[in-house]
């Protein structure tokens, strides 16, 4: 009986907060391949562990740290710990997901028969230490994800290093994968807008939702507040009269919830770096999803989107004038027959490209030659 192929991927952030295309790649890889499965991931002292859902085709193991979460002894400490647990796995394929961890490569005792990066972060923005081993590692590394080609362009213009294996993907995990987002008629929303991902005035401008000029519009708010003045932001959120403030949801009960509200929010600050102008957050898609038009910025993956589909509406710039503005637009569609159109082209964009399965074939649309190439490439193609 052949041996069973092992897959084991090493992220640096924990299940359940974030980054969910993290665990449902690692899932897919795992189906594909028919292969036991192993994700490393930290113990964060700020994050509470979160189950796994069980259908979910790998193992999670945790590393714990003595040191406060994301310092430098902590980085050092997890991945020492990390990259000894793979050695042990020895397995076929390895996954990693960021530039840290694949700042700590010189930990990586063999080379894998396939080794798979996801760059789910914006790299021109990392240490230089980190940076510097890109220059040294991604050569070894057969195929690059990203979720954003202009990104990728900014990020290895940085490194001076121009891989030919990339595979540019949409970030449409949701956060509850592998359930499917839940989503009501159009006929059986509550007439609120919501918003879920953090809430920081600078990077996300939480300011506008509890700012006198928009009182006449109604909030569902989730996330956690990260700003650096967090009480007093949360305070203000608490005080408007508008809004409701949910904080940080699990996947389930967001999944239940948002499926009721007219309009998803989704942006960020363009000013914060080359990453959040270009790249659009998952709840871009997993609001579309779940039959929930956006409103955004002008960022351009989202700009693209709504404009070849239809499925809502992009704001000129990010101020609070236009911010305004928009939601009265959009109270207007509401209102009128013109709303069902907008549900439906959130339906149509998800079952044409903006689902997670279109998502991994494109991977493995990358994959196949690359496996076929090597020398055991056979030993690793699906039984």
């Amino acid at each position: 009986m052949a041996k069973r192929i092992k897959i084991v991927g090493i992220a640096d952030a924990s299940l359940g907060y974030g980054s969910p295309e993290l665990p449902a790649l690692m899932h897919s890889l795992c189906v594909h391949f028919d292969a036991d499965g192993v994700l490393i991931e930290p113990d964060e002292l700020s994050r509470p562990p979160v189950a796994k859902h069980p259908d979910l085709q790998f193992e999670l193991t945790r590393i714990k740290s003595d040191y406060e979460d994301h310092s430098p002894l902590w980085h050092s400490q997890f991945l020492d710990g990390a990259y000894d647990l793979l050695a042990k796995h020895e397995p076929d394929i390895v996954v990693l997901w960021g530039g840290v961890i694949l700042g700590g490569m010189h930990r990586l005792k063999k080379q894998p028969k396939l080794l798979i990066y996801h760059a789910c972060e914006l790299i021109s923005s990392l240490s230089e230490r980190v940076i510097d081993a890109h220059k040294v590692f991604l050569d070894r590394v057969d195929l690059i994800i990203t979720p954003e080609i202009e990104r990728f362009i900014v990020d290895m213009n940085c490194v001076g290093v121009y891989p030919q294996n990339v595979a540019c993907i949409y970030n449409v995990a949701d956060v509850d994968f592998p359930r499917p987002p839940a989503h009501k008629p159009y006929t059986e929303r509550n007439g609120r807008f919501i918003w879920y991902g953090t809430l920081h005035r600078r990077a996300a401008f939480a300011n506008y939702f509890y700012d006198p000029a928009v009182r006449e519009f109604e909030f569902d708010l989730y996330g956690r507040i990260t700003d650096p003045e967090a009480e007093l932001v949360e305070t203000a959120i608490r005080g408007a009269s508008n809004v409701r403030y949910y904080g940080l949801a699990s996947s389930e009960d967001l999944n239940r919830q948002r499926q009721s509200n007219i309009f998803s929010l989704v942006w960020w600050n363009p000013e914060l770096s080359a990453g959040h102008y270009y790249l659009s957050p998952n709840r871009f898609f997993t609001s579309l999803q779940a039959g929930l038009p956006i409103i955004c910025g002008p960022h351009p993956q989202c700009e693209d989107l709504i404009n070849r589909y239809g499925c809502g509406l992009v704001m000129n710039d990010w101020s609070l004038p236009r911010f305004k503005r928009t939601l009265g637009e959009a109270m207007e569609i509401y209102r009128s027959s013109d709303y069902k159109i907008f549900v439906d082209n959130c339906q149509i964009a998800s079952a044409d490209a903006l689902n997670w399965d279109a998502q991994f074939e494109r991977i493995m649309t990358k994959l196949a030659p690359i496996i076929e190439s090597k020398p055991d490439g056979k030993n690793l193609l699906r039984r």
